[in-house]
């Protein structure tokens, strides 16, 4: 029984070395022999410690936990012999007045597997499985694991002049690389978009896969035909009386779209409130308010119409489509619950929909009576990034290279301002003048990450140059390396809460892709920004008192050739983390 459940929890590790994983199986096996203990196992809690390493890597608090001294021994051997397959065994097993178990790894080995998994991977350290999303989200009908497409429809990014419409646009670029890492495919419909908005998407480096472009004409007589048969349509009659129910956010366009059938037809509503009423829909999912949803109005069409068409469109042309994803400013969610209601009402075997909400952008210290628009917002970004670039390096700061390293910062900086929140949340932007930033912190976050990664990216540099020189050996292979010589807590520390977890992090952004109540979806995209800060602040603490490259000594090699291994892998999850913000990852200081 028991070696069965060893070598469950051995291909469990080998499969995917992450710190979740490993809390899955000490939990498992304090669960599975725990049974002669009167002890519910589901109250049994492994967590994972953020201090104090040195006392333990995870415990079991004695609050949801509490044993004796026969119990705690008996634990502590089963741990210690079940774990000796994993690739991360367990090698010290304590309790304090706080914690029932106080659970350590073999950091030696640890390191070595985690790292080894880490940099012989060909694919990105950020991509899992497609079994592990389907099973943490529960979110497809079937259980096969086949690839998922989603649909990611954006239609408000317009010609991205406000700051909030440059939210949207890196939300969704973010958003769109997060599904990417986690395994699934996806297409983009960006409605509205015009030569700036694509002058932005090259400066962010916004490149994906687009079902329709902006030249291609949709077919709105399809949807209007499927409205005039459609149940739910209100009759002439009672649509008349509905003359002064449309909002405001309902328009007609008088675009160039093709209006001149349309203004041949009756007004077309379509009966919100009967649909819903109809259907087994949760109570409370949709706005109780939403009534009705007009799909001609005064001769011409709704903007309503416009994007129903629109998806219905590129989701005919997609090979297939698992789900449509929103992205709209949150003053416009009500206006695309109706759209996706008018989309269930008119389109048979409709792909799941859900939808994030952002919010909007502020100034949180500017003395301007007049917004601030996106041009001017970088413009001033650019000039801070620059001035600050001045005063470290000097009069060199000039050409068409600093030029770019430059655009590159700021990108960055901007990108890291509008993604430090949760979505819905107000983002309030330092606008004060001066290379200071304002003296804001999150406007500072992002040239930060990019220097600490530029510092890492000059040390293999200089490494590099010395090993051409002869000052140094090669580095030798991961396998000759010993990591015992790691003895510093801060290295791991570094290792524990940054290189261990990442897979973590990358998964956790995307689980509630598809929420198993309600059309919001409450997707992660202020964690990659967050890990990426905290990693950079511990490591610039490590780096400001650890001499990395040291002098060529048999006494000393050993050491510094485990740190640059430590550092390789710091770097790499460095890189990937800044990639999932399309973000260029600096090279040099």
């Amino acid at each position: 029984m028991n070696h069965t459940h060893n070598m469950e929890d051995s291909r469990q590790q080998r499969k995917h070395v992450s710190c979740d994983s490993m809390t899955q199986s000490i939990l498992h096996v304090i669960k599975r022999n725990c049974g002669a203990f009167d002890i519910e196992p589901k109250s049994i809690l492994v967590q994972k410690r953020q201090k104090s390493l040195k006392d333990g890597d995870f415990c079991v608090p004695k609050g949801c936990f509490k044993i004796n001294e026969e119990e705690f021994l008996h634990l502590k051997e089963k741990l210690m012999e079940e774990s000796k397959p994993w690739t991360c065994p367990v090698k010290k097993v304590m309790s304090d007045p706080y914690n029932s178990l106080l659970i350590s790894l073999d950091r030696s080995l640890t390191y070595k597997s985690v790292i080894s998994s880490l940099l012989k991977s060909e694919v990105p350290c950020a991509k899992v499985s497609k079994n592990e999303i389907e099973n943490d989200t529960q979110k497809w009908n079937d259980s096969k694991p086949v690839e998922r497409t989603v649909l990611v429809h954006v239609p408000d990014c317009g010609d991205c002049k406000t700051l909030e419409q440059l939210r949207g646009l890196v939300l969704t670029q973010h958003v769109i690389n997060l599904l990417h890492a986690n395994g699934l495919k996806t297409k983009l419909s960006l409605l509205n978009s015009d030569a700036d908005t694509q002058k932005w998407q090259e400066l962010l480096n916004f490149n994906f896969d687009y079902v329709l472009r902006r030249e291609e004409k949709c077919d709105f007589e399809n949807i209007l035909d499927r409205a005039r048969h459609s149940e739910y349509r209100l009759s002439h009659k009672k649509s008349n009386e509905e003359d002064h129910s449309l909002l405001h956010t309902e328009t007609t366009s008088e675009s160039d779209h093709n209006t001149a059938d349309v203004k041949k037809l009756d007004k077309l509503v379509l009966d919100a409130e009967k649909y819903l009423a109809s259907t087994s829909t949760d109570s409370g999912v949709y706005d109780k308010n939403l009534g009705k949803v007009h799909l001609t109005e005064k001769g011409g069409i709704t903007d309503t119409l416009i994007q129903m068409s629109h998806l219905q469109t590129c989701i005919e042309k997609m090979d297939k489509c698992d789900c449509v994803l929103h992205i709209v400013p949150d003053k416009k969610g009500f206006q695309q619950q109706k759209i996706d209601l008018g989309l269930q009402m008119l389109v048979e075997g409709m792909p799941k929909q859900v939808h994030m909400l952002y919010g909007s952008v502020t100034e949180r210290k500017s003395a301007a009576t007049q917004k601030m628009n996106t041009e001017e917002f970088y413009s001033l970004r650019f000039g801070q990034m620059k001035e600050a670039s001045v005063m470290k390096y000097g009069e060199c700061v000039k050409g068409p290279g600093w030029n770019k390293t430059i655009e590159n910062l700021t990108v960055a900086s901007m990108k890291f301002e509008l993604l430090l929140n949760v979505p819905r949340n107000i983002v309030k932007l330092d606008l004060s003048e001066g290379n200071d930033f304002g003296g804001g912190v999150d406007n500072r976050a992002g040239a930060f990450v990019m220097y600490n990664c530029a510092r890492l990216a000059t040390l293999f540099k200089h490494f590099n140059k010395a090993v051409d020189d002869g000052t140094y050996p090669p580095l030798p292979s991961l396998d000759s390396i010993d990591f015992s010589l790691l003895r510093e807590e801060d290295e791991w520390s570094l290792f524990f809460h940054y290189i261990f977890p990442f897979h973590d992090v990358v998964r956790s952004t995307v689980t509630e892709l598809l929420p198993s109540k309600g059309i919001y979806t409450k997707l992660g995209t202020h964690k990659i920004c967050n890990y990426l800060i905290g990693l950079s602040r511990s490591l610039s603490s490590y780096y400001s008192h650890t001499h990395v490259l040291v002098e060529n000594r048999p006494n000393l090699l050993p050491t510094m050739y485990a740190r640059l291994y430590l550092l390789k892998a710091l770097h790499f999850v460095m890189t990937e983390g800044l990639h999932l913000l399309g973000v260029t990852p600096a090279t040099q200081l």
